[in-house]
């Protein structure tokens, strides 16, 4: 869009130089009611890769609002970008409220768009009314994002609005832009507006060095153990400069699920995942820490998937975090979460630790060294499937040696997302795999998919869902039919985590009672009814290859695989249902 230099901008003009100089370059959602005036400034997305486009306004690409509220997440875990989604007035912003929990819940910034209904039409009871009247949006969203929900109604403060909005970003945290669609229509009072882009954080110096000294004083003559939080996927130098931490060291390493990307597959010292869907070797050396022991985490971690609810058990704990006030905090500190002595930095992590990396090296320090992991870290027997059944030990093993580089993988909340981790036990050179598993919003893969595809479009991009998250989003396959995208869907004809879990919550529980089964479905069929290309994988998994050829050969259609899965087939952790 241009913008005539005789005449001041419109509201609309200076949120679109906004979102351009955040890097926003694609909007998704569904038009109608309050957005049509904006969303008139918007191409619709090609569906393809394109060149960039200058000074253009973002693509839109038309998705329905609980897809689309996951796809700014799935950008950022992609690539680091900035992505929009938008919902019509009323009630379609709380479609797309599940992905802006999990946004704040895992620090993710990410643009949320939302119109109300006119103010000049309070009182007269509006359709979809959004005013106090009504819905109540603002407050609504105001009560979940405290500081971060930013109302643009009044031409005179939008510019300040959208700087203090800018600031949020900065701080690895989501917005809500609430747009008055007929005041935005208005000339802004300004004869232009400029917008500078993201940009990471800055080191800061003397934070860094106080932070290596104090650690490097406090590891003398005690054993060291490394939790990598998923922050620390966010540090592009992070996977050699752990691995070269754990050497001076001698640390054992742990991760977290995501935490995971910020790790090497051949560091000697890493034990595996703790927690939900944690490893054997892992889980004893978290065990074992004590008040004799220093904890350095990575990219603070301590939700109950990693912790299981419980206080970082060291002797001495150093936090370094690059998000001032994350999720998770109390005063802007993880003290609270610390059974004993504790420090805490905030400050980028990649530099962080590459300062430490580089200062032990010259300076090593006598540490109680650990011993290596073992080839194997699960000791625990697992049982097969019943006949009939993908046995999916032997699925994530396969599929562990044959992704192609540049893959970018998503759990959904089902069995995938405790199971995969723990029998692929490290992570892989050639893929990433993300879940949002603090807010657990069942359905999300898709629209994680579809954002990381648009911000990655060389990568290849997988997904696993489950038969009863699939019921969440089945209605939006079509428009990604052409994104070729390859989607698992385990199938076992019920909630499987909570069949698995119930034995433990509550024992004896009779059968009628669970709750838990799924009536079946035809999933191939009704992918291929959506365009996609259908696939039943055999459990002795003989198409498996053939699957993932077709996905590597980018043939033009998104595939979606059936995969025949017994929920009598326990794998992974799931520490949570001891706390039900």
């Amino acid at each position: 869009m241009t913008t005539n230099p005789t005449k001041r901008p419109s509201g609309y003009d200076v949120l679109l130089s906004a979102l351009r100089a955040w890097g926003v370059t694609t909007c998704t959602g569904v038009t109608g009611g309050g957005l049509l005036h904006f969303l008139q400034n918007l191409e619709p997305h090609p569906g393809r890769r394109e060149e960039p486009r200058g000074e253009e306004s973002p693509w839109f690409f038309t998705l329905g609002e609980y897809a689309a509220g996951f796809t700014p997440l799935g950008s950022y875990l992609a690539t680091g970008g900035l992505g929009c989604c938008v919902a019509t007035t009323g009630a379609a912003t709380k479609l797309l409220s599940c992905g802006l929990s999990d946004a704040k819940l895992h620090d993710i910034p990410a643009v949320f768009l939302v119109p109300l209904c006119s103010t000049k039409s309070q009182g007269l009871s509006p359709l979809q009314d959004t005013s106090p009247l009504g819905s109540n949006i603002v407050p609504q969203l105001q009560a979940e994002l405290p500081g971060g929900v930013f109302v643009l109604d009044q031409p005179a403060t939008l510019i300040p609005q959208l700087r203090r909005a800018h600031h949020r970003l900065q701080q690895s945290k989501p917005i809500v832009l609430v747009i008055e669609p007929n005041l935005l229509k208005l000339p802004s009072g300004e004869e232009s507006c400029h917008f500078h882009p993201l940009r990471p954080p800055e080191a800061k110096p003397e934070d860094v060095r106080h932070f290596v000294k104090t650690f490097h004083a406090a590891a003398e003559g005690r054993r060291v153990v490394i939790l990598a939080g998923e922050e620390l996927a966010r540090a592009p130098r992070a996977p050699r400069l752990t691995t070269r931490l754990c050497e001076q060291l001698g640390a054992s390493l742990v991760w977290s699920i995501n935490g995971a990307n910020g790790v090497e597959r051949q560091n000697p010292w890493g034990h595996g995942y703790i927690s939900f869907g944690g490893n054997d070797a892992a889980m004893d050396v978290w065990k074992d820490l004590g008040e004799e022991d220093v904890l350095l985490v990575l990219g603070a971690c301590p939700d109950e998937y990693t912790v299981n609810l419980q206080p970082y058990p060291a002797g001495k704990t150093f936090v370094v975090t690059s998000i001032e006030d994350g999720y998770g905090q109390l005063d802007g500190s993880f003290a609270h979460r610390s059974r004993h002595e504790f420090h805490q930095w905030v400050t980028p992590l990649d530099s962080a630790l590459h300062a430490l990396v580089e200062h032990l090296e010259h300076s090593p320090p006598r540490t109680r060294r650990a011993s290596p992991a073992p080839a194997n870290l699960n000791h625990t027997p697992r049982l097969p499937p019943r006949p009939g059944f993908v046995d999916l030990r032997q699925l994530f093993t396969r599929l562990d040696t044959r992704w192609a580089p540049g893959t970018l993988g998503f759990d959904d909340v089902c069995l995938s997302y405790k199971d995969r981790q723990y029998v692929t036990q490290r992570p892989h050179p050639n893929a990433r795999f993300f879940s949002l598993y603090r807010g657990s919003a069942m359905g999300n893969v898709l629209g994680l998919c579809i954002g990381a595809r648009l911000a990655s479009p060389d990568s290849h991009v997988v997904g696993f869902t489950g038969d009863g998250c699939f019921r969440l989003f089945a209605g939006c396959l079509s428009e990604a039919s052409h994104l070729d995208l390859l989607l698992f869907v385990l199938d076992n004809s019920s909630y499987g985590i909570v069949e698995q879990a119930l034995p433990t919550i509550l024992p004896g529980i009779q059968a009628t009672r669970r709750h838990t089964q799924l009536t079946p479905m035809e999933f191939g069929d009704i992918a291929r009814a959506c365009g996609w290309v259908g696939f039943d994988l055999k459990p002795d998994l003989t198409n498996l290859d053939a699957i993932l050829s077709l996905h590597r050969a980018r043939a033009g259609q998104s595939i979606l695989v059936t995969v025949p899965v017994d929920s009598e087939q326990v794998l992974g952790l799931n520490p949570r249902a001891g706390n039900l």
